[in-house]
């Protein structure tokens, strides 16, 4: 028989055998477990991805789309109005842009012209057309100079618009008759 120490001191190293083989199969699990998760991420990250990647081109594709119409529709804007030439021989083409006038801004347009230097602001306008304030005179004047039928000046704190006719020779106006 043996003695007591020996059984404990076997009894000792088996469990440390089993400690360890306890401990290597859950680090064996896990890591399993970790690659399952891994792959999954990865899986997952590869789907957002290809995703990502479709989404870019459907929006390029509709970008494109998009540039296609306006360059069609800046094509159209900017096409030459032609004129037939009094003359026998070729077309003459002339670029003309009609500019459809209201009664008010053909009102605007000949106040500036009689204002004294052919120079009008938004205060001399607001007088002249009895407006209550300066801000419909002001968007007036404001969207005839982006029209290009005025010019504008900023004479100090006070933006005067003064009309150029030889700069709107390339422009038609339209009035309404009166």
């Amino acid at each position: 028989m043996r003695a007591k120490n020996e059984i404990d001191n076997e009894l000792i190293q088996i469990k440390k055998h089993l400690k360890e083989i306890t401990d290597n199969t859950i680090k064996s699990r896990d890591l399993i477990h970790q690659n399952e998760r891994n792959e999954k991420t990865n899986s997952d990250l590869f789907a957002l991805l290809k995703y990502m990647i479709d989404e870019n081109r459907k929006t390029t594709l509709l970008l494109k789309g998009i540039a296609e119409g306006l360059n069609k529709i800046e094509v159209e804007l900017n096409a030459p109005i032609s004129e037939p030439a009094a003359v026998e021989g070729p077309v003459e083409t002339k670029t003309i842009k009609e500019t459809p006038l209201s009664e008010a801004d053909t009102k605007i347009i000949e106040a500036v012209q009689l204002s004294p230097n052919s120079m009008a602001c938004a205060e001399d306008i607001r007088n002249k057309m009895n407006y209550r304030g300066k801000n419909a005179a002001s968007a007036r004047l404001n969207k005839l100079y982006k029209g290009g039928l005025l010019e504008r000046y900023q004479l100090g704190k006070k933006v005067y618009y003064k009309y150029d006719a030889g700069k709107a020779t390339n422009i038609l106006i339209v009035s309404p008759p009166q």
